[in-house]
Formats: structure tokens, sequence, C-alpha cells
């Protein structure tokens, strides 16, 4: 009942920590996404990611036949203010049109052009907040506006006093062109996560670039139902729970320009060219020196979108797969929705039912298991569980947290596993320091392998049967009397340590050490079928390794003895007994005082053991049954016998047992 009590302990601690660590967990998972964005689910967006990414990248998985998402869309078209485009008018081989900011002009006859040339809508991601120095500039600008269907970006932003702040372009361009949008993504810890498409402020409802552009080009509306989903024409879209379309992080390719030609650089030397394959790109430098036909083929038809990717313009934005230019971002966006390339979040009651479930299998799993095993398991679980994550991710892009999910396992594992080690550790100081000196060490060991070291003692008493040894040097303290105490200490330690090797060898507990008298049982603390037989052959090697020690201690000018031993076999009591401050574990009851009454009957050199000792071991030892002798505390006489030798396989049984139809006189044994 103890066992079980502390057993359900245990495990009500292990649940207890797993609950902790799943609290962890759930904390994690439910922060604000600008708060802690290193713990919060934005982390696990971003590991997603770089998990897919990864996947996507390794040759040898070619034959999971992983999804390609960033395929070319065919409806988008991008010219990109790069550093070609920056260049001079008169570079050689191909001139760019000049330090950036441009005249207002050069987007006027850039419209005007692509008019011409059958585009559908064009986007500018670059701002116009204010009206140019001269009228003439935006009138023209203006003119290729309203020729044009156009939707023209601007920023929307919050103030550090939590002030919103709105800066649409100027009148004049902002009443010309088809539709206005907002630019600004969210990027929660420098993190490119995604956009709302609609924000209000006041009465005033702002909508974002990349669903104004789509709008444009499909003639159908964009509009939020809830934090869950948005519609599109006759199609539902996802957003995150909080009113976001997340965006799908993008493969992008970056060239360095290290060349010159005719005497002065392609571009400045060392800058970074950047294009993504989810679209056709070309420079505005390239722009400029296509014909007519190569821009309608081009165009015709399209997305056309203008945006900085030059490194000195400073639009970058931070994605799980490295820093890119932001205009990149808005036409990911307009290419998610054109495609339907949703993520879509899994419900938080599934993600916070994982993290709390698994926490608690996980320290239940650890409280059956060796607490580095269990931590084991757990690694194993959070490897199969993130594989499931990210794999599921790739393939359907149904975003199931693992992060919070991981740490919550692990913590949990860990929790429970120092908890283990702390109070199991406890009690094998226990064990060790009690049996430590007495018992084998292999004994010890397997105590303390055992999960409940204590449990496998049972230190509270117990009836089992074991046979006692006692062994004592015969003359020891006349002989002492010539011996100086150094003497005598060092010579009795020698000895013992001898004996007590012998009866390690064989399973037995040294109980104790009374002067020069030994006490031991066979076997401590879980008896066994052939203790007896053990008992008895280690007396017999004991008196064996005295004879040889005593040839030793002769040629040393030593005093040698010779010793006397007693075994009994029967049920005794064993446990710890002694008070709260000190306990010894033992074994008491009359068959460890038939034991103590009978090493007395021998003499130097004899092993005596008992009727019941003979019974367990007659068919495997020769020997001789000696006259009845009368103990102390014992009514009829007690039979005794001598073990001569070991009976080996095939030998005689020579042993002479005394007729027991005959009774025979008993003596009475003399104290030692």
């Amino acid at each position: 009942m103890k066992i079980k009590i502390r057993r359900l302990k245990t495990l009500g601690v292990a649940l207890g920590l797993s609950a902790i660590a799943a609290a962890f967990g759930v904390l994690g998972y439910t922060l604000p996404k600008a708060t802690l964005t290193t713990v919060n689910r934005i982390e696990d967006y971003v590991l997603v990611n770089e998990g897919r990414f990864w996947l996507i990248d390794q040759p040898a998985l070619g034959f999971l036949h992983l999804p390609d998402y960033d395929t070319e869309d065919t409806d988008i078209r991008f010219f990109a203010i790069d550093e070609p485009a920056l260049l001079p008018r008169n570079a050689k081989p191909t001139p760019g049109l000049g330090t950036f900011p441009w005249p207002r002009t050069v987007y006027g006859y850039t419209l005007d052009r692509l008019a011409k040339a059958g585009a559908k809508i064009v986007t500018f991601d670059i701002l116009f907040p204010d009206p140019a120095d001269n009228p003439a500039q935006d009138e023209a600008f203006a003119r290729g506006l309203r020729a044009q269907p156009t939707v023209l970006g601007y920023v929307v932003n919050t103030t550090s006093n939590g002030v919103f702040y709105a800066q649409p372009p100027a009148p004049i361009l902002a009443a010309s062109a088809r539709a206005i949008g907002f630019t600004s993504v969210d990027n929660p810890g420098g993190w490119l996560v995604g956009q709302y498409f609609t924000i209000t402020a006041g009465k005033t409802v702002h909508h974002a670039l990349s669903a104004r552009t789509v709008e444009q080009f499909t003639g159908q509306a964009i509009s939020p139902i809830d934090n869950w989903h948005a519609k599109f024409g006759d199609r539902t879209i996802p957003l995150d729970g909080e009113g976001q379309f997340t965006m799908l992080p993008f493969k992008v390719n970056g060239t360095i320009d290290m060349a010159a030609t005719n005497g002065g650089p392609a571009a400045r030397e060392g800058t970074e060219n950047y294009s993504a394959p989810m679209m056709q790109q070309a420079s505005m430098a390239d722009f400029v020196q296509m014909s007519d036909s190569d821009l309608h083929d081009f165009v015709n038809g399209k997305i056309v979108v203008i945006g900085p990717t030059a490194q000195g313009l400073g639009d970058f934005i931070v994605t799980p797969n490295g820093r890119y230019p932001g205009v990149f971002a808005n036409i990911r966006l307009m290419d998610q929705l054109l495609t339907g390339k949703f993520i879509r979040r899994v419900p938080p009651a599934l993600d916070i039912f994982s993290i709390i479930f698994l926490s608690l299998v996980i320290g239940f799993v650890v409280t059956q298991l060796k607490p580095v095993t269990g931590i084991v398991v757990a690694a194993c679980v959070v490897i199969v569980y993130t594989g499931l994550s990210i794999g599921l991710y790739t393939y359907t892009l149904h975003w199931m947290n693992f992060l919070h999910v991981d740490a919550a396992v692990l913590l949990s594992a860990l929790f429970v596993a120092l908890y283990r080690i702390v109070t199991e550790g406890a009690d094998k100081r226990v064990i060790r320091e009690m049996f430590g000196k007495h018992v084998s060490p292999e004994l010890v060991t397997q105590m303390l392998e055992n999960d409940d070291p204590k449990a496998a003692l049972n230190l509270q008493g117990k009836r089992v049967k074991v046979t006692i040894f006692y062994s004592d040097i015969r003359g020891f303290t006349a002989m002492s009397e010539k011996m100086t105490p150094e003497q005598i200490y060092g010579q009795l330690n020698e000895y013992f340590e001898e004996m007590c090797a012998l009866v390690f060898k064989y399973g037995g507990y040294v109980d104790k050490f009374i002067g020069d008298c030994l006490m031991a049982v066979f076997s401590a603390p879980n008896p066994t079928p052939d203790d007896a037989y053990k008992a008895c052959i280690s007396a017999l090697e004991q008196q064996e390794k005295i004879l040889e020690m005593a040839t030793a201690w002769a040629g040393e000018g030593k005093k040698i003895f010779t010793v006397g031993m007693g075994l009994n076999t029967g049920e005794v009591v064993m446990g710890n007994l002694g008070s709260s401050e000190r306990l010894n574990y033992t074994v008491i009851g009359d068959n460890v005082n038939t034991a103590a009454r009978l090493y007395n009957v021998a003499k130097g050199g004899q092993i005596i053991i008992s009727e019941s000792t003979y019974e367990e071991v007659k068919d495997r030892f020769i020997v001789n049954e000696l006259q009845p002798v009368s103990v102390k505390g014992k009514t009829l006489p007690l039979r005794n016998f001598e073990i001569i030798s070991r009976l080996e396989p095939g030998q005689e049984n020579t042993s002479k047992i005394l007729d027991q139809s005959i009774v025979h006189e008993a003596f009475v044994a003399a104290d030692h």
C-alpha cells in the first residue's frame, strides 16, 4: 500500500510539473505578436518556414515531390528600380535614369508607354506624399495616371503615443489614380509576417496596396468577414485569427555585380541585384530600351508593379528566407491572392490542446521509465511532431504550431526527470550509506538501478527465509594480550577485508562486526533459493583463505589463529531496527540466536551447520553429524553437522550421519 501511495505521489507531482511546463508553452503561444517575438508565435512562423525551405533544398528528398510555391505568376510583371536603373543617362553600355528620386515626368512617360502596350493595371510601390516643386511635373504624372489605370502606394503607421497616421499621395495624384493603397506590412520583431486588407481609422477605411491591385485586376472586391476569414469574390480567404493575411515567404536570387564595362561599372561594384522566380522581372533601365512590341509582349493584360530593389534606397524587409526588397512582399501578397496559395492556421484550441496533452503524456511516460530514457523518448516525440508540422505545412500550408508544443514537451520531460533524479538520488544515498560497506557492489548496483530503490529494498520489517552466518576467532583474547593495539587492528582489518570479500562474492550481507566476530546474512535484502549453499561455499572458502593468510603471517612473524564458524537457516524478521536518530538494517528472531549458539560449538577451523541448513545442502557437501548439543534458550538438543568438503559431481557421498533411532547424549556448548 505504501509503495502504491508513493507511486501515486510521484505521479501527482510529475503531472503537476508537466502542467507547469504546459503553462509555459501556452503562455508563449498566446503572447501578443509584438511581445517577445523570439518566444511567441512569430518565432514559430519563422521556424516552420525555415523548415520548409530546408526540405526544399535537400536533393535527396526529391522523391517527396514537394510543392513549389514559387513558380512564375504569369499575371504579374515587375520593373525594378535597381542599381542599373540608377546609373547616369549617359552610362554605357546601358544608360540608366539617373539619381533617385526621378522627375515625375518619368512616371508619366512610363504610364503612357504601358497604356499603349496594354498593361491592365500598374501599381507603384513608391511613395509620392508631397506635390512636386514644379506643378508641371505632377500634371505630367497625372495625365499618365488618367491614361493608364494605376494604384498608388502610401504609408500608414501608428506613432509612439498611439496616434494613427496616414500620408496619402499628393492630392492631384490621388485624384487621378484608379485607387490608392497602403504599402505597410506587419513586422513584429523585425520579421515580415503579413498584411491587413483594411485598417479603419475613425470613419476612414484604408485598403492594402496588394488587395487594391488585385481588385482592380480581377474586378472582384476583397473584404474582411471576421478575424479568421475574408471574402474575395465568391472565394473565402483564410486569415490568421487576428484579421491579418499571412504572407508565404518566397525564394529570392541575388547576384553581385563585380564587372566593369567600357571603362565604367555596369552598376556600383559590389552591389547586389535581386530577383524572384514568382514573377518576370526587368530593370527600369531595360524598360527605357524596350521596343514597343517587346514591351507589349511583356506587359499586355498584366499587373505591372514598379518599385525599388536598389540597396541604396533602403526599402528592405526581413523574411525567414533572408533580407529582401520590400516591394517583393507586396508582389508576393498579390501572387497569393491570384493563385490561392493561402496559409491556414489551425484552430488555436487544437494547438493549445496539443501543448497540454503531450506535456502531460510525456510527464507520465517519464515516471514509468528511467529519467534519461524518458528524456530520449521526449526528444523523439519532439522530432516526430516537428517533422509532422513542417511536412503538413510544406504540403498543404496548414500552419500547426510546433515550437511551443516541443518546448512544453521537453520542459515536461526535464522537470519530471530532475524531480526523479533529486528524490530518487536521496533514496539511493540512503541505500548506499546503509549497504555500501556491507554488501557486494553488484548487489548495491542492482538495488540502485531499480526505479524505486526503497521499494526494491523494502526497509520495513518483513519475514523472510535466510541463512545466518557467524564466525569467531578462537583464542583471540589470549592472543591479543601479547600484541599492541596497532598490531591487533592491523591484523584484524586484513582478516576482515578478505572475509568480507568472500561474503560479498556469494551475495551475502555483512550485518555487523562484534569485536573479532563477524555476522553475515545470505542473502539480504532479497533472499534466493540457493542462500544456504552460497553461505556454506563462502564459509569453506573463508577457511581456505584463513589457512593461506596464516602461512603468510607465520613467515612475517605475526600471530596466527583459527576461526570457528556456525550457520543456521530459517525465517527471520529483516528490516530497519533502531531509533529515529540511528537505524541499522539487520535480522532478528530465534533462528539468529540459534546460529549464534552454533558458532560457539565450532572449534578452530570447523564449520558447523544446523539441521535446517543441512537439509538444504545435504546433496552438495560431505558432512559429519556431531553429537547433539544443548544450547541456551533451547529445550531440546540441536542436531549439528560439520562440513568436511564439497561433494563433486559423480563423487560418492561419504557423509556420516547418526542413527536417529538411537537417543544420543547431548553435550552442553561452552561459550568461547
